[in-house]
């Protein structure tokens, strides 16, 4: 072949591409967590928290109409969550899978996009979750629902632990 006919392959490693899930009692490090994946560069974070207060910052998280508008916001994050996926990057869906059915749904629509799905599964005592959110609190940082050891105690009768056979990868923090 002569010299000035050279032809360029171009070889594209393909990455699995993940989405990240956070299971875990409030103020146990779910979002300062999906925050650092972030920060490493390997995952666009979006947070269900942010985008409810942005968009309807009347309702609190505690009431039914939130519930039913959470809903719909889930599917509008995803519609912008699957197309950075597309692009071979990493999303990290900021909220509590605390349910095989709210897992279940995000690992139905990952799939369908060849996704894998990963649970960061953060084991923080009741005891030092309760002291992250009184110092939340105390921080007043916009965009967080205002939480309590009371609530977490709510939680716990609701959570359900993530299981392999679910479709998922399991991470214990």
């Amino acid at each position: 072949m002569p010299a000035d006919d050279r032809r360029v392959t171009y070889c594209r490693i393909m990455t699995t591409r993940r989405v990240h899930l956070f299971y875990g009692l409030s103020g146990s490090g779910k979002s300062t967590l999906a925050r650092q994946l972030c920060a490493e560069g390997s995952a666009v974070r979006f947070t269900l928290d942010e985008w409810m207060l942005r968009l309807h910052p009347e309702l609190r998280f505690d009431t039914a109409q939130y519930g039913e508008r959470a809903g719909a916001v889930r599917e509008l994050i995803w519609s912008v969550a699957e197309q950075v996926l597309a692009t071979g990057v990493d999303v990290a869906l900021d909220w509590n899978s605390w349910s095989p059915d709210h897992r279940a749904w995000a690992v139905q629509r990952a799939r369908a996009g060849g996704a894998e799905v990963v649970i960061h599964w953060l084991t923080t005592s009741a005891d030092v979750a309760a002291r992250r959110l009184e110092a939340r609190s105390a921080a007043e940082l916009p965009y967080a629902h205002p939480t309590t050891a009371a609530g977490n105690e709510h939680l716990l009768t609701l959570m359900e632990d993530p299981d392999p056979a679910e479709g998922l990868r399991i991470v214990r923090h």
